[in-house]
């Protein structure tokens, strides 16, 4: 019989730190199965239409275990919320590193707008809808991550007006661009005519068009510019808590 130096207590270590890991690897399941669920209630039912006993029994878990994840409710919409502005707020980020003209930061911006509401439209209904019910520091932290958001798109549309490329909108030109945009996540199908690069495609022209957007006075198009690479971008908006498969 082949013999080891290994000492016996070392290979209980390493079985406790299996299990340890299989533990965190069930923890953050269910975790997610939790805000999964309450992402599809809330989206259905909205916030106050939506029970914490409803959100445990569609996740499959005691409410007791839920409290290990989440004191409230409330807890839960402003997780959900804050993930679905981090997204937004670093797939923006990433995706205008290296652009510095304000016509194709205005399209890649739309683009990751219009890619992350098709892509998760129950995460982004909650987020745009449901974001009301928050109180206090809850709503306070994530409205400081919508600001951060807005403001990117602001900063874009005023450089290109300094820079001639856009004619002046005002404030409302921003306004009308997000909304036009945050609507995708009410009609978007994934089985309907367009695929979503070309849905971004459509949406940049009619983003630069709103803007008077042109070089040298030529109205610009999107295939007059570069637009962000879609395999990267649908990576980018990727949110693990859209429910995708329903309940």
């Amino acid at each position: 019989m082949a013999t080891t130096n290994q000492p016996s207590g070392h290979r209980n270590n390493g079985g406790r730190m299996k299990a340890k890991t299989s533990r965190r690897a069930r923890s953050v399941r269910t975790e997610m199965q939790l805000f999964r669920a309450a992402c599809w209630l809330f989206s259905e039912r909205g916030f106050h239409g939506t029970g914490i006993r409803d959100i445990a029994e569609i996740a499959g878990v005691a409410v007791s275990g839920m409290y290990y994840y989440a004191s409230s409710k409330d807890e839960i919409l402003e997780a959900v919320t804050r993930r679905v502005m981090e997204t937004l707020v670093a797939g923006s980020e990433a995706t205008l590193r290296d652009i510095d003209d304000p016509a194709e930061r205005l399209v890649a911006l739309m683009a990751v707008h219009v890619a992350f509401h098709a892509r998760n439209p129950r995460a982004a209904k909650v987020a745009d809808h449901e974001f009301q019910a928050l109180t206090g520091e809850a709503r306070e932290g994530v409205q400081r991550l919508r600001d951060a958001y807005e403001a990117v798109w602001a900063d874009t549309l005023r450089a290109g007006v300094r820079h001639g490329v856009f004619q002046d909108r005002g404030n409302v030109a921003r306004l009308a661009l997000l909304q036009m945009a945050t609507g995708v996540a009410h009609w978007y199908r994934a089985d309907g005519a367009l695929d979503i690069p070309q849905l971004c495609e459509r949406f940049g022209d009619m983003a630069l068009s709103l803007m008077g957007a042109n070089h040298e006075g030529r109205l610009l198009k999107v295939q007059d510019l570069n637009m962000p690479d879609s395999e990267l971008l649908l990576e980018r908006i990727e949110l693990s808590i859209e429910p995708r498969d329903g309940f």
